[in-house]
């Protein structure tokens, strides 16, 4: 669960609460209440900003989902790419490893993949392979224009 929903919930739940004891015993005046709910909010507020993550917990599945639909996109470049780094179809990476870097596809060597994609691509190729794929293949589609018709 969200954690501005947890604190939203429990703002709402001391509020009520507090609302049916000062109702029950009539104790004191709104004024009163009004006090007691901002001093139980900024409590909660104050341990649920050190208990509860910054970040939205599912922000890198959504992050990796995007970056599974642009892949998808580019599902014809990449097994392209395999092709050069990796030519024997038994050794390379499921299509389900598309939105990784090549690093993460390859048991080779980085060194080896460089050489591999220099060969085809020419002496000048200079790629980052340790980004994911669909930014490599839009990095490769600036600077190699005539490589993928």
């Amino acid at each position: 669960m969200h954690p501005v929903l947890i604190y939203a919930i429990l703002c709402v739940v001391l509020t009520i609460n507090l609302l049916f004891i000062f109702e029950a015993y009539q104790i004191g005046s709104i004024s009163f209440f009004l006090l007691s709910v901002a001093a139980g909010t900024a409590v909660i507020g104050k341990i649920a900003v050190r208990l509860l993550p910054e970040d939205d917990p599912m922000q890198p599945e959504i992050e990796k989902e995007k970056v599974k639909l642009r892949a998808n996109e580019y599902q014809r470049e990449i097994q392209f790419i395999f092709n050069i780094v990796q030519p024997d179809p038994k050794l390379q990476p499921s299509t389900k490893r598309i939105a990784e870097s090549l690093l993460e596809c390859f048991d080779l060597s980085e060194e080896v993949m460089l050489i591999r994609l220099r060969h085809y691509f020419g002496d000048s190729f200079d790629a980052q392979l340790d980004q994911p794929l669909p930014n490599f293949i839009e990095k490769m589609t600036k600077e190699c224009k005539d490589w993928v018709s």
